[in-house]
């Protein structure tokens, strides 16, 4: 619909109140109608057994009208049934204006109004048709050709603006379905990124913490001097852990992929593995990229250290042109299954989808477990 613009900032309350508003003020102005058209009447001094039945099928008629239109939410007007309501109201439209006179033609306005709000392809037809009778019964009746077109053009010209009404008020209601829609994946969204960055975040700690604290125990008769500093490494281990947990729900932390090498060397080392780096000796890469690079570090090295039973683990980093490529091999075990894929690596691959790229993983060519991103840098 053209000549509908909603600020995006509205809230549904204020929808709903502006709504209301609009809403309202059409029934006031039916109801100035119907009591001009009652002040009329009376001033040609009706019988009162006829006054009576005149004045009830006019505020029946308004009730009805109030059923038909706009669908209020009132009870004991959604009780009536509908369509029976409907076609009753249309024949006391009809039926008032022939039998109490042409100042009752403004009643059908209601007639309009209600079919209007009904819509569908013939509501131009159904508009049409009601004017027309009505404008009939004012022409044979004597009134001047400016009241019989004014009569005709009213419940038209009403009915109109009704339907119009319930194109805006249909595209009111898919506005707020959108933004609860899209509120609902903000969450659902937001819960993921959480979900994913604890699994990183607490996962890769705990592989840390149980291998030196592994390491620390059979150290503790040993060679007491570096289970202290095992024990100190755990230390540090925990606290970063603690942050980078408490940073995670608000999303203010982004790991870096220097850091996560400098880090994954030393993990290894932990764990008795010979983990090497490849890599440039500077980059500048954008701090998405970066980002997503470093929990590739991350989750690698995490697996390597849980899963791979390996001795030696290869880590290559390149960065060509528009491109940046991450690789973590090792020789261990390799995965159970070919295609297996746990928490960790699904979110990485999510996270780097996200930024177009893609992820492989898997047996490498001789044995073992190789992860394989690739980023537009």
């Amino acid at each position: 619909m053209t000549g509908v613009t909603v600020d995006d900032d509205l809230t549904d309350d204020r929808l709903q109140m502006m709504w209301n508003r609009r809403l309202w003020s059409r029934f006031v102005l039916m109801y100035v109608g119907m009591g001009a058209s009652t002040a009329i009447y009376l001033t040609n001094r009706p019988p009162v057994w006829q006054a009576v039945p005149v004045l009830l099928a006019a505020l029946v008629t308004a009730v009805l009208g109030m059923r038909t239109t706009f669908e209020l939410p009132i009870p004991w007007l959604r009780r009536l049934p509908f369509w029976p309501s409907y076609i009753a109201l249309v024949l006391l439209s009809v039926a008032l204006p022939a039998v109490a006179g042409s100042e009752w033609s403004f009643n059908a306005a209601w007639a309009g109004a209600a079919t209007g709000w009904i819509g569908g392809r013939w509501v131009v037809v159904r508009l049409a048709a009601i004017g027309a009778v009505i404008g009939l019964i004012a022409w044979v009746q004597h009134s001047d050709a400016a009241v019989v077109v004014w009569v005709a053009l009213t419940s038209v010209v009403v009915g109109f603006f009704t339907s119009q009404a319930r194109d805006q008020i249909d595209i009111f209601s898919e506005l707020q379905d959108s933004r609860r829609e899209r509120a609902r994946l903000a969450v659902a969204e937001e819960r993921d990124r959480i979900a994913r960055d604890l699994h990183d975040l607490v996962g890769h700690s705990l592989s840390v913490i149980a291998v030196k604290t592994e390491l620390a125990r059979r150290l503790v008769a040993a060679d007491p001097e570096r289970a202290e500093n095992e024990l100190a490494d755990i230390d540090t281990v925990v606290r970063r852990a603690l942050s980078e947990v408490r940073q995670a729900v608000t999303n203010y932390r982004q790991p870096t992929l220097a850091g996560e090498l400098a880090s994954a060397r030393r993990a290894a080392a932990s764990a008795g593995i010979d983990c090497r780096v490849q890599a440039p000796e500077s980059w500048n890469l954008p701090m998405p990229v970066d980002g997503a690079l470093a929990w590739t570090v991350r989750e690698g090295v995490t697996n390597v250290l849980r899963h791979s039973r390996a001795a030696n683990c290869r880590i290559q980093l390149s960065i060509v042109d528009s491109s940046a490529e991450l690789r973590i091999a090792d020789d261990g075990a390799g995965p159970d299954e070919p295609d297996s894929r746990g928490n960790g690596l699904v979110g990485l691959a999510e996270r780097v989808q996200a930024l177009g790229g893609s992820m492989s993983s898997g047996a490498g060519p001789n044995g073992g477990f190789v992860v394989h991103v690739q980023v537009p840098a």
